[in-house]
């Protein structure tokens, strides 16, 4: 009976951003919006909560680090729906202020997470999105720039001739510095999280790439800063007098706004496509 309805899924979505995400889709699409955590429990609570608010969101697990979790919730997609409307890449790592994670760690945590559980989500699911689909990969474009990066890696990665394959090499080699203590001499930031958002934002404008020959069926696929929040994810970037980089955090509600703008950009919309956007402006990835 749901076949053929339009339908918007958020990853990641049991709390801070995810969750507002889904409330305001609630209001702003035309569809069922899907709810997706990988902790059944904290979903579940979530999805409670928002139907005492009188939404109607539906659950489903979905953890990104796992395949066989992806490929279960492309069944669930493929046999209730048929095809999906807006895709919304927002699970990442969160670490709270002051946490003594060991650096090699946080990078496993980053890229397997952030980097490569999005690639994957975004590989399997692609083939299922609708015409005038959407999709948003959440990152920061603060610290998300490749000029973060050496010289040599930013000829590295050069996101007009990139591919996906050559992302993950990189993310790979990456890693293998990380764990020999040598990533600094790469040319590689400091922080794990830095690395993968560099990777986050260049994916949008890879996946673009891959598509170009579709143009009848008008997917856009953006990279999204919603700027500095007063959330847990901006808290650990935050200085003494309350602004990330001088910057003054908007609440979680302003900022996902912005990106509930970028997904449901009207059919037929050509651009931003393949860009790197915060409040609703193209940035240069630079």
């Amino acid at each position: 009976y749901r076949m053929g309805r339009k339908v918007a899924v958020v990853t990641g979505a049991n709390r801070g951003l995810g969750l507002e995400l889904v409330k305001q889709l609630c209001s702003e699409f035309d569809g069922d919006i899907i709810l997706t955590s990988r902790m059944t429990d904290k979903g579940q609570a979530a999805l409670e909560n928002l139907k005492l608010e009188g939404l109607r969101p539906r659950f489903h697990e979905l953890d990104i680090t796992q395949a066989a979790s992806i490929r279960m919730f492309e069944d669930f997609i493929k046999s209730e729906y048929g095809g999906i409307d807006i895709l919304i890449n927002n699970a990442a790592v969160t670490y709270k202020k002051g946490e003594l994670v060991p650096l090699f760690r946080q990078a496993q945590l980053s890229i397997e997470t952030d980097f490569k559980g999005t690639v994957n989500v975004c590989r399997i699911l692609l083939p299922h999105m609708r015409p005038h689909g959407r999709i948003v990969i959440l990152t920061n474009g603060y610290i998300g720039k490749r000029k973060e990066l050496g010289e040599k890696l930013q000829q590295e990665l050069d996101i007009e001739k990139a591919d996906l394959y050559k992302l993950i090499t990189l993310t790979d080699e990456y890693m293998k510095a990380v764990k020999f203590g040598n990533h600094k001499n790469y040319g590689w930031p400091d922080s794990p999280s830095v690395t993968a958002k560099i990777f986050m934002t260049a994916l949008a404008r890879v996946l673009t790439r891959e598509l170009a020959g579709d143009v009848r069926r008008n997917i856009l696929i953006n990279a999204c800063c919603p700027g500095w929040m007063t959330s847990q994810g901006s808290a650990i970037y935050m200085d003494d007098d309350g602004t990330c980089q001088g910057v003054k955090p908007k609440s979680v509600e302003e900022a996902a706004k912005d990106v509930v703008w970028l997904a449901t950009l009207p059919a037929g919309t050509k651009s931003p496509n393949g860009q790197l956007v915060r409040y609703r402006s193209t940035i240069p990835f630079e």
